[in-house]
Protein backbone atom coordinates (compact mmCIF):
# COMPACT_ATOMS: atom_id res chain seq x y z
CA UNK A 1 0.00 0.00 0.00
CA UNK A 2 2.85 2.38 1.02
CA UNK A 3 4.14 2.03 -2.53
CA UNK A 4 0.73 3.13 -4.02
CA UNK A 5 0.31 6.03 -1.88
CA UNK A 6 4.04 7.19 -2.94
CA UNK A 7 3.38 6.82 -6.62
CA UNK A 8 -0.62 8.45 -5.93
CA UNK A 9 1.53 11.12 -4.29
CA UNK A 10 4.09 12.05 -7.25
CA UNK A 11 1.76 11.99 -9.77
CA UNK A 12 -0.37 14.38 -8.17
CA UNK A 13 2.79 16.47 -7.26
CA UNK A 14 3.48 16.04 -11.26
CA UNK A 15 -0.14 16.94 -12.42
CA UNK A 16 0.11 20.64 -11.28
CA UNK A 17 3.74 20.99 -12.21
CA UNK A 18 3.59 24.83 -12.65
CA UNK A 19 2.23 25.00 -9.17
CA UNK A 20 4.79 22.60 -7.85
CA UNK A 21 7.88 24.24 -9.47
CA UNK A 22 7.17 27.36 -7.88
CA UNK A 23 6.17 25.95 -4.40
CA UNK A 24 10.03 24.27 -4.88
CA UNK A 25 11.74 27.38 -5.80
CA UNK A 26 10.17 29.16 -3.02
CA UNK A 27 10.99 26.70 -0.24
CA UNK A 28 14.55 26.81 -2.06
CA UNK A 29 15.41 30.15 -1.99
CA UNK A 30 14.17 30.40 1.62
CA UNK A 31 16.40 27.19 2.75
CA UNK A 32 19.53 28.60 0.96
CA UNK A 33 19.03 32.11 2.87
CA UNK A 34 18.73 30.06 6.13
CA UNK A 35 22.32 28.02 5.07
CA UNK A 36 24.20 31.09 3.94
CA UNK A 37 23.19 32.44 7.40
CA UNK A 38 23.88 29.83 9.83
CA UNK A 39 27.14 29.16 8.11
CA UNK A 40 28.47 32.67 8.54
CA UNK A 41 27.60 32.23 12.82
CA UNK A 42 28.39 28.79 13.13
CA UNK A 43 31.82 29.41 11.89
CA UNK A 44 32.50 32.32 13.77
CA UNK A 45 31.53 30.10 17.12
CA UNK A 46 33.60 27.27 15.93
CA UNK A 47 36.81 29.05 14.96
CA UNK A 48 36.73 31.20 17.46
CA UNK A 49 35.69 28.28 20.24
CA UNK A 50 38.89 25.94 18.82
CA UNK A 51 41.31 29.15 19.11
CA UNK A 52 40.37 29.79 22.87
CA UNK A 53 40.10 25.95 23.66
CA UNK A 54 43.05 24.52 21.92
CA UNK A 55 45.37 27.78 22.33
CA UNK A 56 44.88 27.71 26.22
CA UNK A 57 43.30 31.25 26.18
CA UNK A 58 41.73 31.76 29.95
CA UNK A 59 40.07 34.92 29.87
CA UNK A 60 39.46 37.85 27.28
CA UNK A 61 39.32 41.53 27.66
CA UNK A 62 37.53 44.40 26.51
CA UNK A 63 36.38 47.71 27.22
CA UNK A 64 32.50 47.34 28.79
CA UNK A 65 30.78 49.67 26.59
CA UNK A 66 32.55 48.88 23.50
CA UNK A 67 30.35 47.52 20.66
CA UNK A 68 32.48 45.81 19.04
CA UNK A 69 36.70 45.00 19.59
CA UNK A 70 36.94 47.10 16.61
CA UNK A 71 35.65 50.39 18.75
CA UNK A 72 37.29 48.65 22.30
CA UNK A 73 39.75 50.61 23.63
CA UNK A 74 42.68 49.55 26.92
CA UNK A 75 45.08 51.91 28.09
CA UNK A 76 48.89 50.20 28.58
CA UNK A 77 48.28 51.48 32.30
CA UNK A 78 45.87 48.79 32.86
CA UNK A 79 47.43 46.00 30.13
CA UNK A 80 50.46 46.65 32.40
CA UNK A 81 48.16 45.84 35.98
CA UNK A 82 46.55 43.07 34.59
CA UNK A 83 49.37 40.99 33.63
CA UNK A 84 50.96 41.81 36.57
CA UNK A 85 48.50 39.93 38.21
CA UNK A 86 50.21 36.60 40.21
CA UNK A 87 47.78 34.24 38.78
CA UNK A 88 49.12 35.54 34.84
CA UNK A 89 51.20 33.30 33.12
CA UNK A 90 51.16 34.48 29.64
CA UNK A 91 49.32 37.49 28.05
CA UNK A 92 48.60 38.97 24.71
CA UNK A 93 46.92 42.73 23.54
CA UNK A 94 46.09 43.00 20.12
CA UNK A 95 44.72 46.62 18.57
CA UNK A 96 42.00 45.53 15.90
CA UNK A 97 41.52 48.10 13.74
CA UNK A 98 39.60 48.46 9.80
CA UNK A 99 41.53 50.12 7.27
CA UNK A 100 40.74 50.31 3.06
CA UNK A 101 42.88 48.91 1.00
CA UNK A 102 43.61 49.98 -2.47
CA UNK A 103 40.72 52.33 -1.91
CA UNK A 104 37.77 49.22 -2.11
CA UNK A 105 38.57 46.45 0.19
CA UNK A 106 37.69 47.68 3.93
CA UNK A 107 40.20 45.04 5.76
CA UNK A 108 41.69 44.31 9.62
CA UNK A 109 44.92 45.76 10.67
CA UNK A 110 45.85 43.26 13.82
CA UNK A 111 48.73 44.82 15.99
CA UNK A 112 50.71 42.84 17.65
CA UNK A 113 53.32 43.13 20.18
CA UNK A 114 55.33 40.14 19.54
CA UNK A 115 54.28 38.17 16.67
CA UNK A 116 55.92 34.89 17.86
CA UNK A 117 54.21 34.79 21.04
CA UNK A 118 50.80 35.97 18.61
CA UNK A 119 51.12 33.08 16.48
CA UNK A 120 51.38 30.64 19.56
CA UNK A 121 48.86 31.63 21.29
CA UNK A 122 45.90 32.44 18.50
CA UNK A 123 47.06 29.64 16.07
CA UNK A 124 48.85 31.85 12.80
CA UNK A 125 51.15 30.08 10.82
CA UNK A 126 53.27 31.45 8.32
CA UNK A 127 52.51 29.63 4.64
CA UNK A 128 54.99 32.12 2.83
CA UNK A 129 57.74 34.13 3.39
CA UNK A 130 58.81 35.07 6.72
CA UNK A 131 57.32 36.98 9.99
CA UNK A 132 57.89 40.70 10.56
CA UNK A 133 61.82 41.95 10.99
CA UNK A 134 61.73 45.29 10.77
CA UNK A 135 58.55 46.76 12.75
CA UNK A 136 58.56 49.86 10.77
CA UNK A 137 57.97 48.83 7.39
CA UNK A 138 56.91 45.04 6.95
CA UNK A 139 54.17 43.13 7.65
CA UNK A 140 52.07 39.97 6.69
CA UNK A 141 48.75 39.43 5.02
CA UNK A 142 46.16 36.38 5.49
CA UNK A 143 46.20 33.88 2.65
CA UNK A 144 42.38 34.95 1.90
CA UNK A 145 43.53 39.04 1.01
CA UNK A 146 46.85 37.83 -0.62
CA UNK A 147 44.32 35.74 -3.67
CA UNK A 148 41.54 38.22 -3.36
CA UNK A 149 43.65 41.77 -4.16
CA UNK A 150 46.63 39.34 -5.61
CA UNK A 151 49.22 40.06 -3.25
CA UNK A 152 52.46 38.25 -2.95
CA UNK A 153 55.85 38.35 -0.83
CA UNK A 154 57.69 41.66 -1.55
CA UNK A 155 54.34 43.69 -2.70
CA UNK A 156 53.83 46.87 -0.97
CA UNK A 157 50.60 48.10 0.01
CA UNK A 158 49.60 51.84 0.98
CA UNK A 159 48.09 52.17 4.46
CA UNK A 160 47.92 55.16 5.46
CA UNK A 161 47.78 57.43 1.95
CA UNK A 162 51.29 57.85 1.82
CA UNK A 163 53.83 55.53 3.56
CA UNK A 164 54.30 51.94 1.91
CA UNK A 165 54.34 48.76 3.45
CA UNK A 166 56.13 45.58 2.57
CA UNK A 167 54.43 42.41 2.34
CA UNK A 168 56.99 39.77 3.90
CA UNK A 169 54.70 37.02 4.61
CA UNK A 170 51.34 35.07 3.97
CA UNK A 171 49.78 33.74 7.05
CA UNK A 172 46.52 31.33 7.35
CA UNK A 173 44.66 30.90 11.12
CA UNK A 174 41.93 28.85 12.47
CA UNK A 175 40.23 32.32 12.33
CA UNK A 176 39.17 32.29 9.01
CA UNK A 177 37.11 36.17 8.79
CA UNK A 178 40.97 36.89 9.55
CA UNK A 179 42.57 35.26 7.36
CA UNK A 180 41.49 38.19 5.65
CA UNK A 181 43.45 40.56 7.52
CA UNK A 182 46.93 42.17 7.93
CA UNK A 183 49.14 41.65 11.04
CA UNK A 184 51.56 44.05 12.07
CA UNK A 185 53.81 45.40 14.72
CA UNK A 186 51.48 47.02 17.59
CA UNK A 187 53.35 50.23 17.89
CA UNK A 188 52.93 50.82 13.80
CA UNK A 189 49.06 50.13 14.14
CA UNK A 190 48.88 52.48 16.68
CA UNK A 191 50.29 54.81 14.61
CA UNK A 192 48.30 54.12 11.99
CA UNK A 193 44.87 54.15 13.70
CA UNK A 194 45.45 57.55 15.82
CA UNK A 195 45.42 54.51 19.24
CA UNK A 196 48.92 55.20 20.68
CA UNK A 197 48.88 53.82 23.87
CA UNK A 198 45.89 51.82 23.39
CA UNK A 199 44.79 47.90 22.46
CA UNK A 200 41.75 46.38 21.70
CA UNK A 201 41.72 42.99 23.05
CA UNK A 202 43.81 41.61 26.18
CA UNK A 203 44.11 37.81 25.89
CA UNK A 204 45.12 36.15 29.40
CA UNK A 205 46.22 32.41 30.37
CA UNK A 206 46.48 31.62 34.04
CA UNK A 207 48.66 29.42 35.88
CA UNK A 208 45.96 27.77 36.79
CA UNK A 209 42.61 27.59 34.84
CA UNK A 210 40.32 26.38 38.02
CA UNK A 211 40.82 30.66 38.48
CA UNK A 212 39.53 32.09 36.00
CA UNK A 213 36.15 33.00 37.50
CA UNK A 214 38.26 34.76 40.96
CA UNK A 215 40.42 36.87 38.11
CA UNK A 216 37.55 37.50 36.24
CA UNK A 217 35.94 39.25 39.20
CA UNK A 218 38.81 40.78 40.29
CA UNK A 219 39.52 42.51 36.84
CA UNK A 220 35.72 43.92 36.64
CA UNK A 221 36.03 44.97 40.15
CA UNK A 222 39.05 46.93 39.87
CA UNK A 223 38.62 48.33 36.28
CA UNK A 224 34.72 49.08 36.26
CA UNK A 225 35.67 50.52 32.85
CA UNK A 226 36.62 46.58 31.69
CA UNK A 227 35.04 43.82 31.16
CA UNK A 228 36.82 40.42 31.50
CA UNK A 229 34.83 37.12 30.20
CA UNK A 230 35.78 33.80 29.86
CA UNK A 231 37.06 32.93 26.68
CA UNK A 232 34.32 30.16 26.33
CA UNK A 233 32.02 33.54 26.12
CA UNK A 234 33.97 35.60 23.69
CA UNK A 235 31.60 35.02 20.66
CA UNK A 236 28.81 36.58 22.37
CA UNK A 237 30.36 39.96 23.53
CA UNK A 238 32.06 40.75 20.00
CA UNK A 239 29.17 43.16 18.46
CA UNK A 240 29.27 41.51 14.72
CA UNK A 241 28.81 37.95 15.91
CA UNK A 242 26.45 38.52 17.99
CA UNK A 243 24.62 40.77 15.65
CA UNK A 244 24.95 37.13 13.07
CA UNK A 245 23.98 35.20 15.72
CA UNK A 246 20.83 37.06 16.55
CA UNK A 247 19.73 37.84 12.84
CA UNK A 248 20.79 33.79 11.95
CA UNK A 249 17.81 33.30 14.90
CA UNK A 250 14.72 35.55 13.92
CA UNK A 251 15.82 34.42 9.60
CA UNK A 252 15.34 30.67 11.22
CA UNK A 253 12.01 31.32 12.28
CA UNK A 254 10.68 33.17 9.72
CA UNK A 255 12.19 30.73 7.33
CA UNK A 256 9.86 27.96 9.04
CA UNK A 257 6.82 30.85 9.14
CA UNK A 258 7.35 31.65 5.39
CA UNK A 259 8.07 27.90 4.25
CA UNK A 260 4.85 26.74 6.11
CA UNK A 261 2.67 29.28 4.97
CA UNK A 262 4.10 28.66 1.01
CA UNK A 263 3.10 25.33 1.37
CA UNK A 264 -0.38 25.98 3.16
CA UNK A 265 -1.63 27.91 0.37
CA UNK A 266 -0.10 25.27 -2.29
CA UNK A 267 -2.33 22.45 -0.44
CA UNK A 268 -5.68 24.33 0.50
CA UNK A 269 -5.87 25.05 -3.59
CA UNK A 270 -4.84 21.26 -3.95
CA UNK A 271 -7.61 19.95 -2.25
CA UNK A 272 -10.16 22.39 -2.75
CA UNK A 273 -9.80 21.19 -6.46
CA UNK A 274 -9.51 17.19 -5.42
CA UNK A 275 -12.78 17.27 -3.59
CA UNK A 276 -14.42 15.07 -5.81
CA UNK A 277 -11.10 12.51 -5.99
CA UNK A 278 -11.04 12.79 -2.72
CA UNK A 279 -14.49 11.21 -2.20
CA UNK A 280 -14.25 8.32 -4.96
CA UNK A 281 -11.01 7.65 -2.90
CA UNK A 282 -13.34 7.29 0.22
CA UNK A 283 -16.23 5.20 -1.96
CA UNK A 284 -13.85 3.21 -3.06
CA UNK A 285 -12.98 1.91 0.17
CA UNK A 286 -9.62 4.20 1.05
CA UNK A 287 -9.48 5.03 4.31
CA UNK A 288 -9.42 8.45 5.40
CA UNK A 289 -6.30 8.13 7.30
CA UNK A 290 -4.84 6.97 4.18
CA UNK A 291 -6.22 10.04 2.30
CA UNK A 292 -4.00 11.75 4.99
CA UNK A 293 -1.42 10.44 4.55
CA UNK A 294 -1.32 10.64 0.96
CA UNK A 295 -1.18 14.59 1.23
CA UNK A 296 1.48 14.06 3.88
CA UNK A 297 3.89 12.38 1.84
CA UNK A 298 3.10 15.31 -1.19
CA UNK A 299 3.90 17.73 1.13
CA UNK A 300 7.21 16.14 2.38
CA UNK A 301 8.46 15.10 -1.21
CA UNK A 302 8.15 19.22 -2.14
CA UNK A 303 9.73 20.12 1.61
CA UNK A 304 12.57 17.63 1.12
CA UNK A 305 13.17 18.63 -2.21
CA UNK A 306 13.05 22.22 -2.17
CA UNK A 307 15.59 21.44 1.04
CA UNK A 308 18.14 19.86 -0.85
CA UNK A 309 18.09 21.86 -3.51
CA UNK A 310 18.42 25.40 -1.38
CA UNK A 311 21.04 23.74 0.79
CA UNK A 312 23.25 22.88 -3.02
CA UNK A 313 22.35 26.10 -4.13
CA UNK A 314 23.92 27.84 -1.16
CA UNK A 315 27.58 26.17 -2.49
CA UNK A 316 27.57 28.99 -5.35
CA UNK A 317 25.78 31.44 -3.44
CA UNK A 318 28.80 31.30 -1.36
CA UNK A 319 31.21 30.92 -3.82
CA UNK A 320 29.63 34.12 -5.80
CA UNK A 321 29.68 36.48 -2.52
CA UNK A 322 33.00 35.32 -1.74
CA UNK A 323 34.56 36.97 -5.11
CA UNK A 324 31.77 39.50 -5.95
CA UNK A 325 31.67 40.99 -2.78
CA UNK A 326 35.04 42.65 -1.19
CA UNK A 327 32.54 43.66 2.12
CA UNK A 328 31.40 40.15 3.12
CA UNK A 329 33.99 37.60 1.57
CA UNK A 330 36.32 38.07 5.13
CA UNK A 331 32.98 36.76 7.01
CA UNK A 332 31.84 33.74 4.66
CA UNK A 333 33.05 30.22 5.78
CA UNK A 334 34.61 28.28 2.31
CA UNK A 335 30.98 26.10 2.68
CA UNK A 336 28.20 25.12 4.82
CA UNK A 337 28.79 22.63 7.73
CA UNK A 338 27.26 19.08 7.32
CA UNK A 339 25.73 20.05 10.68
CA UNK A 340 23.53 22.98 9.17
CA UNK A 341 22.54 19.98 6.77
CA UNK A 342 20.42 17.74 9.43
CA UNK A 343 19.31 21.26 10.72
CA UNK A 344 17.02 21.95 7.28
CA UNK A 345 16.14 18.31 6.99
CA UNK A 346 14.32 19.06 10.38
CA UNK A 347 13.42 22.14 9.46
CA UNK A 348 12.28 20.77 5.74
CA UNK A 349 9.91 17.71 8.05
CA UNK A 350 8.71 20.45 10.12
CA UNK A 351 7.34 22.47 7.28
CA UNK A 352 5.89 19.37 5.67
CA UNK A 353 3.89 18.15 8.70
CA UNK A 354 2.67 21.46 9.84
CA UNK A 355 1.70 23.01 6.40
CA UNK A 356 -0.56 19.95 6.09
CA UNK A 357 -2.61 19.15 9.12
CA UNK A 358 -5.22 21.67 8.50
CA UNK A 359 -6.33 21.14 4.75
CA UNK A 360 -5.53 17.45 4.93
CA UNK A 361 -8.16 17.22 8.32
CA UNK A 362 -10.26 19.52 7.18
CA UNK A 363 -10.73 18.55 3.58
CA UNK A 364 -11.18 14.86 4.29
CA UNK A 365 -14.08 15.53 6.76
CA UNK A 366 -16.99 16.22 3.82
CA UNK A 367 -19.24 13.81 3.55
CA UNK A 368 -18.61 11.11 0.12
CA UNK A 369 -22.07 12.07 -1.52
CA UNK A 370 -21.09 15.70 -1.11
CA UNK A 371 -17.54 15.00 -2.54
CA UNK A 372 -19.06 12.83 -5.20
CA UNK A 373 -21.08 15.74 -6.58
CA UNK A 374 -18.78 18.23 -6.19
CA UNK A 375 -17.54 20.43 -9.36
Amino acid sequence: MLITILKYATRNILRSRMRSFFTLLSIMLIITLYTVLTSVGNSFTSQINRVTNQQDVDIAVQARYASSPVSSKISSAIVNEITNYKSVKDSESILISKKRVRGESSVFLLGVSNYSVFAQRLGFNIIEGRQISDKSSELVIGDKLSKVLNLGIGDKIKLDGGNEYIVTGIYSSWLNFLNSGIILDLELSQKLTGKKGFSSLLFLSLKDSNDTKRVVNLINNQFPEMRAIESLQLPDYMGPIKSVFFFSKIVSLLTLVIAVAVLLNTFIMAISERTKEIGILNAIGWPRSYIIFTILIESLLLSFVGGILGFITAYPVMFYLRNKFTTVYMFLPDSPSPDIFINVMFICFLVGLISTIFPAVYGTQIQVSKALHHE
